[in-house]
């Protein structure tokens, strides 16, 4: 028994063998059709492997650290607003005394909106450039697990707030070593300045690690005890109303989320308790408000990065997917065509002895093969799409985008999986066809039988193919549209000739500082500056605010409303002159003055949207609203609605309080000038070094910040209208070739026509009818499925509705006359045809 089943499986190996090098010689011999089916394969199936090694790097891959799978984050949630709240540092100290549930805790500095870490000017061998820095406790990299490249990495010694001798030391990234030090061996004990500060390079991270966040990985990593230097003054780890820290737990063996989450809950009165002292900055009655919560983190803390591209990625996918099905429909039907060319040899093989399951392994193997040869030109591909994928997001941030785009055990899964699947979907259409046939009907049937049953078949496909395209060029039309209105629609104030100078402090800059002398001072002498108009300050970024301004609910004091309606609305401290600066109008109320300072009572100026939910029955002049902990704050002002915070959202309501009268700690000055911005950069910046207290961090022009913010619609707009393209032209050739192979298959009927009387437009007519009707039947398909589709991406439109009339009705025009042009081909030649040669044709 044992020997005939080894018989049996040496039997079903050759078998399987000589199929596969007849299947070769066979595509070998139409090298036409291997290279269009092959290269049809490796852009679709290249396209969503592209796509997916980003989602698998960005989403899914776990951070390269020891037992990612027991990472947890702490973190505080406001049960009132669902939104996470960063710990104190007193806090961080309380939970990290008392906790049972992990075996340690990491305290990390991530900055704005979850970045891992802040921008700082760092001065490596004299030159001086901007590098992401990270604050951690010394605990960080033990609690990973990790191991350095070259000498060590930080200890609990090295942030010791109790150690003042302490050496100030640095870890720098492998990439920071490769690029800024040009990899040079002797880097353990090199030094680098931090805003003017010397700190000793103790160790190297190694290749590929990208910190706690995923996609930006820190440059320089120094003690957490290294912050108040690198700061300023007045910056203090114990300050407790600032809420920074971000915190990272490894889960004892044994303890599960759950019981982690239990325990840290249950001390959340005590640390309260313990911190009351240092806490300020929320409302007291927020405190009782929050509560402990523990997620896991092993795949990273990029909560805004998965947040900002979880959305377009999903989409993206879907039309990768779906030009990969036309792909599969396209192809289905030229498969289809060379079964019924090679259903003569077919039958023959049936009746000498094949059966019909050899047969349909031949066709399946044909197919496999081919999407196999399709994945490993698509694996190619891939490799440098989503490095260029990169890139475009990469113009979205300020921070380099870096992932390891390295294909895993999973990626390679995912194209294998695909292949198959790729294969057996266009395949087994002439397997099928093939199974079904009557070798002995077969025999009898003419050229012209067979191709009318595979015609039926035929039309089918092209149909569905024109349907799936009319999907993707519609959800393509409506993002590019979107896109387009995003950018040139307008922002409620003026980009042109408007610069923008984000200001840090030189070390010792804030020392004995009178904010409001100092601001005034600096607006005055920049204004002057030859070629400027104005200038004005802000605390926040144009068009960017959400990383360094703050939202909350703005409501009405109880005597100025009957109502207690609360408004979430964006806020920002602004100087005079902002708003003549930025172009904003001034619809009712005036702008603020020099006087309007600290010894004043508060006032506001509001955006009109903001005035008209908090006050829709009278005027907003003199009436008093709260924000916060600051209360009956008067409105002086009402603003036109600007867009400055968020450039997606219309309307998005915005109070803009007096510098003067809360003075900021960041920010940076708006200029308008007379030229081109770029050219007085330098001056202005010259202008803000002279007064000897900050420094220009960054210059960028309002234009350019607006174009970086909106990398992302950009990204998604022009690879959305690349799979509508592609789609378009398959399903172009999809129409094409069924056009041809039926005016060759009815040469003789055409020939007939022609004899009798038909003259040249009624051939021409009689090709042309039958591409219109299936172009026609296919959009009366697709765009049902298009308008049920579309409502997928509705969140992701700006000023359209997913069921866009002129987007919808120019698709299906642009799909038509496409379709003609790919019918016309076929239809001239046919008009051509000579009847005396058709006739002598089978």
């Amino acid at each position: 028994m044992q020997i005939e089943s080894s018989s049996q499986g040496a039997a079903t190996i050759g078998t399987r063998w000589q199929s596969l090098r007849f299947t070769l010689r066979v595509l070998a011999k139409n090298p036409c059709f291997s290279a269009v089916a092959v290269l049809s394969l490796a852009l679709g199936i290249g396209a969503n492997t592209a796509i997916f090694t980003f989602i698998n790097a960005l989403l899914l891959r776990d951070i390269p650290v020891r037992q990612p799978e027991r990472l947890v984050q702490v973190s505080l949630v406001r049960l009132r607003l669902g939104d996470r709240v960063p710990f104190s540092y007193p806090m961080f100290r309380e939970l990290e005394r008392n906790q049972r549930a992990f075996a340690g805790l990491i305290g990390v500095d991530l900055g704005y909106q979850w970045h891992a870490g802040k921008m700082y000017n760092v001065e490596v061998n004299r030159v001086s450039a901007r590098s992401r820095v990270l604050f951690v406790t010394g605990n960080c990299y033990s609690e990973l697990g990790l191991a350095p490249i070259a000498g060590r990495l930080l200890t609990t010694e090295d942030a010791n707030p109790g150690n003042a001798v302490a050496p100030q030391v640095a870890v720098i990234s492998y990439e920071f070593w490769q690029g800024r030090w040009r990899g040079v061996p002797d880097i353990v004990g090199k030094q680098i300045r931090i805003e003017g500060h010397p700190f000793t390079i103790i160790g190297v991270t190694r290749k590929w690690f990208t910190g706690l966040t995923r996609g930006e990985p820190p440059e320089i990593t120094l003690p957490i005890t290294a912050a108040p230097l690198i700061q300023d003054e007045s910056y203090s780890l114990e300050r407790g109303g600032a809420y920074w820290l971000f915190i990272i737990g490894r889960l004892k063996d044994g303890v599960t989320i759950e019981q982690a989450r239990a325990q840290l809950q249950s001390l959340w009165p005590e640390v309260l308790r313990a911190t009351g002292k240092t806490r300020q900055g929320l409302l007291p009655e927020t405190y009782p408000s929050l509560r402990l919560d523990v997620s896991p983190a092993a795949v990273g803390l990029a909560e805004d990065m998965r947040s900002q591209f979880t959305k377009p990625l999903s989409v993206l996918i879907g039309l990768a997917g779906l030009t990969l099905l036309v792909a599969c429909l396209n192809l289905a039907n030229l498969m289809l065509a060379r079964a019924v060319a090679r259903s003569h040899e077919m039958t023959m093989r049936v009746l000498m002895g094949a059966s019909r399951w050899s047969l349909v392994r031949q066709m399946l193997t044909e197919s496999l093969v081919l999407s196999l040869a399709g994945a490993l030109l698509g694996l190619a591909f891939a490799y440098w799409a989503c490095r260029g994928l990169v890139l475009l997001i990469s113009q979205g941030t300020p921070m380099l985008v870096s992932l390891d785009l390295r294909p895993d055990p999973l990626v390679l899964a995912f194209a294998v999986l695909l292949a198959v699947l790729t294969g057996i979907l266009f395949g087994i259409v002439p397997a099928w066809r093939c199974s079904r046939a009557d070798p002995s009907a077969m025999l009898h049937q003419t050229a012209h039988s067979l191709a009318g049953t595979t015609g039926k078949l035929g039309k089918m496909l092209v149909s569905s193919q024109i349907a799936f395209s009319l999907v993707l060029l519609i959800g393509a039309g409506l993002l590019a549209g979107s896109f387009e209105r995003l950018r040139s629609s307008g922002f409620g104030f003026q980009m042109d000739n408007v610069l923008e100078v984000s200001l840090y402090p030189k070390p010792g800059g804030y020392q004995d500082l009178d904010a409001n002398s100092y601001h005034t001072q600096l607006l005055e002498r920049v204004s002057s500056l030859p070629g400027v108009l104005s200038a004005g300050y802000s605390n926040n970024s144009i068009v960017g605010g959400e990383e360094l301004g703050w939202q909350d609910d703005v409501s009405p004091e109880p005597g100025d409303s009957a109502s207690a309606v609360k408004v979430r609305a964006y806020g920002t401290m602004v100087s005079p002159g902002f708003f003549k600066t930025l172009g904003i109008p001034l619809v009712r109320g005036r702008d603020f003055v020099n006087s309007d300072d600290e010894r004043h009572p508060p006032i506001a100026v509001v955006s009109s949207n903001l005035a008209e939910r908090l006050f829709p029955n009278g005027d907003a002049i003199g009436k008093h609203i709260r924000i916060v902990s600051i209360r009956n704050i008067e409105i002086v002002g009402v603003a036109g609605n600007a867009r400055m915070f968020d450039l997606h959202d219309e309307a998005s309501p915005a109070i803009y309080l007096s510098y003067l009268q809360i003075p900021p700690r960041w920010g940076g000055l708006i200029v308008r000038t007379k030229e081109p911005p770029e050219r007085l950069a330098k001056t202005v910046g010259d202008a803000v070094e002279s007064l000897g207290r900050e420094y220009p961090f960054w210059t960028e022009t309002i234009a350019q910040v607006a174009s970086r913010q909106l990398a992302k619609e950009c990204a998604t707009a022009v690879l959305s209208g690349y799979f509508g393209v592609l789609a378009l032209l398959l399903a172009s050739i999809g129409l094409y070739g069924l056009m041809s192979y039926t005016v060759t298959r009815r040469t003789r009927e055409i020939g007939i026509r022609v004899a009798v009387g038909a003259q040249r437009q009624d051939v021409l007519w009689l090709v042309l009818r039958e591409t219109l009707a299936l172009a026609l039947f296919g959009i009366a398909i697709g765009i049902p499925l298009a308008l049920a589709a579309t409502r997928l991406i509705a969140s992701m439109l700006f000023g359209l509705s997913s069921s866009d009339l002129p987007t919808v009705t120019g698709v299906s025009l642009l799909l038509l006359f496409a379709a003609l042009f790919a019918g016309s081909l076929p239809a001239r030649r046919a008009s051509t045809i000579d009847p005396i040669v058709a006739l002598r044709t089978e």
